[in-house]
């Protein structure tokens, strides 16, 4: 090797001793390659011409000397074989030796770094976007359930419309209803001269006042702890007594009676007070919930049809009750005697007029 500078000796030394790839040219003044050796093999550095200018050699070296300052580094130079090396040069009197050393291992590990730190953030942009994914997942099964419970809701409160809470409980478990009630008084109230005033507003007063007095029908049910088991045209049906048994069904539904007749008071039809006719009887009734897409909570039995008959036979703004419900009721309330009746399908029937 030529004499050259110390550092440079010791510089390559360094990449020898660590099994490293090194070269250099010495170039003196004329930018002429005036010496080389070394070992990393790239245009063949055996192969360039001594004496004969660096530039036309060394092609990626054009332009590049005479250099502003030394020393002077170009680090991570990819040559035109693939190989990288950091190139030095360094002044040494009129000339300048340039130094290959070989840098491969080096870009080879920040390209695996740069890999890596690629690869990761690919990870963190997929992680970010399952992320994203899985909220916007998560907010749509929240608004799914919110909805469900929504449902839910607006289905348990039509249920409760149509049957009483125990009786919808037990449909919900799947369970036939189906119950026999020893003790209850039923009641059926219908608008007097319904028919003939409807025809006379129209539909919109007629829709008003039906459901002005159904609206009723359904406070008061709650107010006197009654049942409204359905309507017929303008006729409501309530008991009292069921689904849960109570020893004063007949006093409750009397009261209730007398308030729904009174709250049809307070509203006109027509141009004349809302009157009802009511009828109320006592006694065993079979309950059940018939039909499967629309099903229906109904009553059946004797009592229902005398208490229908009953209301049928009432005059205008009148309460009839049958002999049973009014010994039911006691003294506690002001009953007038009424005569024996022929009522269809019964017979001879003895009444009462419910006064308060």
């Amino acid at each position: 090797m030529p004499r050259v500078p110390k550092e440079v000796r010791s510089w390559i030394y360094d990449f020898f001793y660590n099994e490293r790839s090194a070269a250099y040219l010495k170039i003196d003044a004329r930018q002429c390659i005036a010496a080389k050796g070394g070992n990393i093999e790239h245009y063949g550095l055996s192969s360039l011409c001594i004496g004969k200018p660096v530039a036309n050699q060394l092609e990626f070296m054009e332009g590049l000397l005479p250099c502003p300052e030394l020393p002077y580094h170009m680090p991570m130079v990819e040559l035109p074989g693939g190989r990288v090396a950091d190139l030095h040069l360094v002044g040494d009197g009129g000339s300048v030796w340039l130094l290959f050393l070989d840098a491969t291992a080096e870009r080879d590990n920040q390209q695996r770094l740069q890999q890596k730190a690629y690869e990761m953030t690919l990870l963190q942009e997929r992680e970010r976007q399952l992320n994203a994914k899985l909220q916007s997942t998560n907010e749509a099964l929240r608004e799914t359930q919110e909805g469900l419970s929504r449902e839910y809701r607006r289905a348990e409160s039509l249920l409760l419309n149509i049957l009483p809470a125990s009786i919808a409980e037990r449909l919900k478990a799947d369970e036939q209803i189906a119950d026999n009630h020893a003790e209850v008084s039923v009641l059926f109230a219908d608008i007097v001269g319904f028919t003939e005033r409807a025809r006379s507003v129209g539909a919109a007063t007629t829709l008003a006042i039906l459901n002005y007095f159904f609206k009723a029908a359904d406070l008061l049910s709650e107010q006197h702890g009654c049942e409204k088991i359905k309507t017929i045209g303008d006729c409501v049906m309530a008991v009292a007594g069921l689904p849960a048994a109570r020893s004063d069904h007949a006093e409750a539904l009397a009261h209730y009676a007398l308030d729904l007749r009174e709250s049809a008071r307070r509203e006109r039809f027509a141009g004349e007070p809302l009157s009802l006719r009511i009828g109320i009887h006592s006694g065993p009734i079979v309950a059940g919930v018939i039909g499967k897409r629309r099903f229906v909570y109904d009553l059946w039995g004797d009592t229902v049809n005398l208490a229908a008959r009953i209301q049928k036979a009432a005059e205008p703004d009148e309460i009839r009750i049958s002999d049973a419900t009014h010994e039911l009721l006691g003294p506690n309330f002001a009953c007038d005697p009424l005569a024996e009746t022929e009522l269809r399908g019964t017979g001879r029937v003895r009444m009462w007029r419910l006064l308060a």
